[in-house]
């Protein structure tokens, strides 16, 4: 694979000159024209703009969505671009219906390589998407206190015009070219149904092999192997037990229980949990109703940026097989990155917030075919190891460059890596690494109790204890001097400070359980705690925190630790 460090382009260089001695006001409009640059995709000129499909005979011209933008960061420079069908073949012309692919690569004079690509639909000669009225009959939508009855009643005119944006979608939009290859594919090649089988994974392998083939890459794809059956010891699976197993007083189930019926009363917000100890679970339920039906545990809701912790468990296999090293320059898989230099990115510093990146799913985020040709594009702006800024892009960028090790979508490593071995049946993560994943308490429980194993889950070696012990929380100035933070590879210290902590005889700096407590926080307040002093996991999913949510949290959590015998 070719690797490109780049220098900065002559007309963004003098911009970056003289923001010394511009006044703040022009440095703020050339530094957001910049930002604003980044978002600029190559997109095709079609006859009409909600048409982002074309007949057989000729490829559409393509074009900057904002050339005057562009010309005025980087200066005007041409793009060539090259065409491939659905098999990979680079054509001139489309011969046949069905999927295509165009890689536009640009070299601003004295500048980046900039690399872009997109999936494009040619149709069957006069199908006209208008011909038919479709209809779409989405799923209850809650809207302002709307009941089910009263959406059953309008729901014909609702599926007409869902029909209607639908198609619009499809046409106005390369997810709609996405979608159509898709479509186009479950014919002509007879795809098979099944959870891995779906447009997002399909379009995502497709761009990697057509990656691999621009960049002439040589490196051998390399096989993530499932995790491994042990043939000495069984580690613990969550299973159903008695108080009296699980190290719990009498009666400490019941009391959980109760601070949860509350907690979800007084809220107003419904909630699935699952508390278990020594593999045992001594609560598992759902509590509250959602005004449009009920909840139950098998209810996904999103897990928000505790998505985070599940990326790290699926790097920590890369690790484990030795495919990816912590420390690597991502540049030693992905092309137009350093390998050397103070500009050089690690896969640490993706997992740790210290690439400088900021946001989460800028600029498309993995479902742009070259995220990380845009995220190279800006490295001279970006202070790499010198700052801890919590973000999302450099999970992305991290399962980048998983993506590109194994020639495999990462939303598909997900669920044969992690979710189908851990039986996670209502599981899915399908748009970005960092947040976005569905699941229930019950599931992600059993994430919670392979962390406790240090890596194994019944019969299945995930990856070893040394690798555990990799992916904890470690103070970050050891490797970034002048960063005062502890952080993991998606993990970090969930500490809850007791309420009485330096008064009434408790000591000062108590914690509520243990101090050794990993996890992740959620911007949906979903919970995910591993008390690996005391053996337990703790689970909640929920779509809000709701009224009192730190009130409700400490009593739950008292609760828990009054009841540990």
């Amino acid at each position: 694979m070719r690797h490109t460090r780049w220098t900065m382009p002559a007309t963004l260089l003098t911009i970056l000159v003289t923001w010394a001695v511009l006044p703040a006001d022009a440095v703020a409009s050339d530094q957001e024209a910049f930002k604003e640059f980044l978002n600029c995709r190559v997109v095709p000129r079609l006859g009409n703009p909600w048409d982002y499909t074309f007949e057989p005979g000729k490829f559409p011209a393509l074009e900057w969505d904002k050339p005057y933008l562009v010309a005025h960061v980087l200066g005007d420079f041409p793009l060539q671009a090259r065409w491939f069908d659905g098999e990979l073949n680079e054509v001139e012309h489309p011969n046949k219906p069905g999927r295509y692919a165009y890689y536009v690569e640009g070299k601003p004079a004295e500048g980046p390589i900039i690399r872009r690509a997109g999936t494009v639909f040619c149709r069957p000669k006069y199908w006209f998407a208008w011909n038919d009225k479709p209809k779409a009959y989405p799923d209850f939508l809650p809207v302002d206190g709307l009941s089910r009855s009263t959406w059953k009643k309008h729901q014909e005119a609702i599926a007409a015009h869902s029909g209607r944006t639908v198609l619009l979608s499809i046409l106005r939009q390369e997810q709609g070219a996405v979608l159509l290859s898709f479509l186009h594919e479950m014919e002509s090649s007879n795809l098979q149904a099944g959870p891995m089988v779906t447009p997002v994974i399909r379009d995502h392998e497709y761009q990697l092999a057509l990656k691999r083939k621009v960049l002439e890459a040589t490196r051998e794809i390399a096989t993530l192997k499932r995790p491994r059956r042990s043939q000495n010891r069984r580690a613990p699976t969550l299973r159903a037990g008695s108080e009296e197993e699980a190290g719990f007083k009498p009666g400490a189930a019941a009391r959980i229980r109760e601070v949860c019926q509350n907690w979800a009363a007084e809220s107003g917000e419904p909630f699935t949990a699952l508390v278990a100890r020594r593999g045992v679970v001594v609560l598992d339920g759902a509590f509250g109703t959602y005004d449009w039906g009920p909840l139950t545990r098998q209810t996904p809701s999103e897990m928000a940026s505790l998505t985070k912790l599940v990326t790290g468990l699926l790097f920590a296999q890369f690790v484990d097989q030795g495919l990816i090293d912590i420390d690597d320059p991502v540049g030693k898989y992905l092309a137009d990155f350093p390998t050397e230099g103070d500009k050089v990115v690690t896969l640490r510093q993706c997992f740790t917030h210290t690439t400088g990146l900021s946001g989460h799913e800028e600029w498309g985020g993995l479902h742009n075919p070259w995220l990380e040709n845009v995220i190279a594009n800006q490295l001279e702006h970006l202070p790499v190891g010198r700052v801890h800024e919590y973000n999302g892009m450099g999970y992305d960028l991290a399962g980048r460059v998983m993506e590109v090790v194994t020639g495999k979508s990462v939303f598909r490593l997900m669920h044969e890596h992690l979710f189908a071995p851990l039986g996670m049946v209502n599981t899915t993560l399908e748009e970005d690494l960092g947040f976005s994943c569905f699941s229930t308490a019950s599931d992600f429980a059993r994430l919670g109790q392979l962390l406790l194993n240090r890596g194994s889950y019944g019969e299945l070696e995930f990856f070893s204890a040394k690798t555990f012990a990799a992916l904890l929380p470690k103070p970050l100035g050891d490797y970034y001097p002048g960063i005062d933070k502890e952080w993991g590879l998606g993990i970090t210290w969930m500490r809850q400070k007791h309420p009485d902590s330096g008064q009434e005889g408790v000591p000062q700096g108590a914690t509520i359980l243990s101090k050794n407590v990993i996890g992740h926080g959620s911007a949906t307040s979903a919970i995910l705690r591993v008390d690996i002093d005391n053996d337990l996991v703790i689970a909640q999913s929920r779509r809000r925190g709701g009224k009192g949510y730190r009130k409700h949290l400490l009593e739950f959590l008292t609760a828990i630790e009054e009841g540990l015998q």
